[in-house]
């Protein structure tokens, strides 16, 4: 069984709001493989967050 992690944990990680993360998922943007366990609990598959957050750091300029 795939770990999965917490819509709250996976905002912080992403640096973004619980809240910005709950609109990206009714845009369909950000992590994907999310499930909604109850009306106020959201999971995501730790597997899509490691590759969103890898795919983000690649389209980011880095600074010199």
């Amino acid at each position: 069984m795939e770990d999965r992690i917490s819509a709250p944990h996976v905002a912080r990680l992403i640096g973004i709001k619980t809240a910005t993360l709950a609109k990206w998922r009714c845009m369909g943007k950000g992590p994907k493989g999310w499930i909604q366990v109850s009306p106020t609990h959201v999971t995501y598959p730790l597997s899509e967050v490691e590759q969103f957050l890898a795919e983000r750091a690649a389209k980011t300029p880095t600074r010199v």
